[in-house]
């Protein structure tokens, strides 16, 4: 019996586009908060675990220096770091997923058999290998390169914001 079947925790990935969209503020709308953030609230539920590793927070701290940097969306967006900072320091009150080179190897092959060459970054199989030797139940993306995969990877769904919110509720771990 997997811990899943005797924790009824659901297991998750969620990858660094959906990370960094709950910290973005609308200076048009400052009061409005991203819909993503509603994860924050599951962080502290036993029957909710994000998945997470050392390469995948590297990887959300570069997403949001980008984001920071980037002069177009700071137009628009205000990046809240605060609450992003917290967000890393909450992850890391949970162990981390520790994958094997073998998962890693795999899941840097799969990426790099896109057609489209502008698919094939490399940098997302750290999202894969976390699902596979984590043992999740839903990889959440809105990357079009770990989409293009099709609707899973090793058996493990990838699937979009919507769809990660419809299977919260599904759950019970959302209430409408």
């Amino acid at each position: 019996m997997s811990e899943a079947e005797t924790t009824g925790e659901l297991r998750v990935v969620v990858d660094a586009q959906i990370v960094l969209s709950m910290f973005l503020v609308r200076r048009d709308r400052p009061a409005a908060r991203s819909s993503k953030r509603v994860l924050l609230g599951l962080l502290t539920d036993p029957r909710f675990r994000w998945l997470w590793s050392p390469d995948i927070l590297a990887d959300y701290g570069r997403g949001a220096r980008a984001v920071e940097t980037n002069e177009r969306v700071a137009s628009r967006a205000v990046f809240d770091r605060a609450g992003f900072e917290v967000l890393l320091a909450v992850l890391q009150l949970t162990p981390p997923v520790a994958f094997s080179v073998s998962t890693m190897r795999a899941a840097r092959r799969r990426l790099s058999q896109a057609t489209r060459a502008a698919e094939r970054d490399l940098d997302d199989a750290v999202y894969l290998a976390c699902a596979v030797d984590g043992q999740a139940h839903l990889l959440t993306s809105e990357d079009s390169d770990l989409r293009s995969l099709g609707n899973e990877y090793e058996g493990i769904p990838i699937i979009g914001w919507i769809e990660l919110r419809d299977a919260l509720l599904q759950a019970g771990l959302l209430s409408q």
